[in-house]
């Protein structure tokens, strides 16, 4: 008997029945919780509900007669409480909250990663209703510096969901046929916590090219198979299918509207998705590619005018700038600046303030600005964009 992580629907009913004895508000959302709580199994939630009892009970004041737990009692207690599923698991990591506002500019490639990931997730009925299913994966390409792994976890957060980051130092080992059985592991591990994101960061170290003239033998080769059977679904073992079917119209009569939802969510999000990033496209093997496996190929372009100005924007908020600034003329002189670049240039001048007023700098002045770009220089190059844009153009 295999007796894996909680789904969506037993999260609540467990955080319905732990929290029945407590004098909690009105603000509390089980469902919105138990979104919140992918991957916790029954002690941890104990464990969430006695910190945001701890966390109301220290924030009230002496005088109140009766302690309420609020949400955001339970916010901060989500803070110290991680799931017990993360621990000792490849790849698992705790993703850093990173809101869509963050990122400065890319709209366009923010629509569609939404509507690729979060909407599958979040409106899971309306996609069954128009005979849609979420793609199984999506590769973002891009140069260098421009936000793709942000992106991701931008997407995580908003899904409240898994993030499992996986690298070429995760997977290869000296030994044969460990990297091979670490990959599936990671999928194995993914599918006990769906929803689930797997990120492959620079694909293109990770996996080979079987149409480059290799033998086939190489490591490389060998976790690209693996890769493609788990994007097929063929190393799917029976014991690791979560998540019950729907129940037919007839059956769903009694029960309520938001149950109904929650059904649907928890029955269509027992899939994972794979979440890839390269800035070396043309290095990827063509049957990667195709629809079924990765089939939402995403362009991530470096920002223009009107997203260096939003990225300066977000990368001054803490830096105390001079009235004499104009962000919108660092943005025009900025042109070939990945995202990176410019967060380093804001950086600069920073320092190169202190530097001058020997630590007595209390703003950044428009000269800084204007020094700084005599440094720092812009990582892209005509180049590799015209590369990038023939390859999009191609897809």
């Amino acid at each position: 008997v295999v007796i894996g992580t909680p789904t969506l629907t037993q999260r609540r009913s467990i955080l319905q029945l732990l929290t029945s004895s407590m004098p909690i508000s009105t603000d509390i959302d089980l469902i919105k919780l138990a979104e919140m709580t992918t991957g916790y199994v029954g002690a941890d939630l104990t464990a969430l509900c006695r910190e945001a009892a701890m966390q109301a009970m220290f924030h009230s004041s002496l005088d109140a007669a009766e302690t309420v737990i609020s949400m955001a009692d339970f916010q901060e207690a989500f803070k110290k409480i991680q799931p017990s599923s993360y621990r000792s698991t490849i790849g698992l990591t705790e993703c850093k909250p990173v809101s869509w506002e963050q990122i400065g500019g890319l709209e366009d490639v923010k629509l569609k990663l939404k509507q690729s990931i979060e909407w599958p997730m979040k409106f899971p009925q309306a996609f069954a209703r128009m005979g849609l299913s979420h793609p199984k994966g999506v590769l973002l390409y891009g140069p260098s510096g421009c936000a793709k792994t942000t992106l991701v976890k931008a997407v995580a957060t908003s899904c409240h969901c898994s993030f499992l980051s996986v690298s070429g130092a995760d997977l290869f080992s000296p030994y044969i046929g460990d990297s091979e059985k670490i990959l599936s592991q990671v999928f194995r591990q993914a599918r006990a916590n769906t929803p689930a994101i797997i990120f492959l960061d620079e694909i293109d170290s990770i996996l080979g090219s079987r149409s480059r003239g290799r033998t086939g033998h190489g490591v490389s080769e060998r976790v690209l198979s693996v890769l493609l059977n788990e994007l097929d679904g063929i190393g799917l073992k029976v014991t690791e299918r979560r998540g019950g079917k729907l129940q037919l119209e007839g059956q769903c009569q009694e029960k309520s509207d938001e149950e109904i939802k929650l059904e649907f969510k928890e029955t269509l999000n027992k899939d994972l998705m794979v979440v890839a990033a390269t800035n070396r496209p043309d290095m990827l093997d063509d049957a990667l590619l195709r629809p079924g496996r990765l089939d939402k190929v995403i362009y991530i372009p470096p920002p223009d005018l009107k997203g260096r100005l939003s990225i300066l924007k977000i990368c001054t908020e803490k830096i105390p700038l001079d009235t004499n600034v104009s962000l919108e003329d660092v943005a025009i002189l900025t042109d070939l600046f990945s995202g990176a670049d410019i967060e380093n240039l804001c950086k600069e001048a920073a320092l190169l303030a202190l530097q001058e007023n020997e630590l007595e700098a209390t703003a950044v002045k428009q000269e800084h600005f204007v020094k700084s770009l005599k440094t720092v220089k812009p990582s892209l190059n005509i180049k590799d964009l015209e590369f990038y844009e023939k390859f999009y153009n191609r897809k």
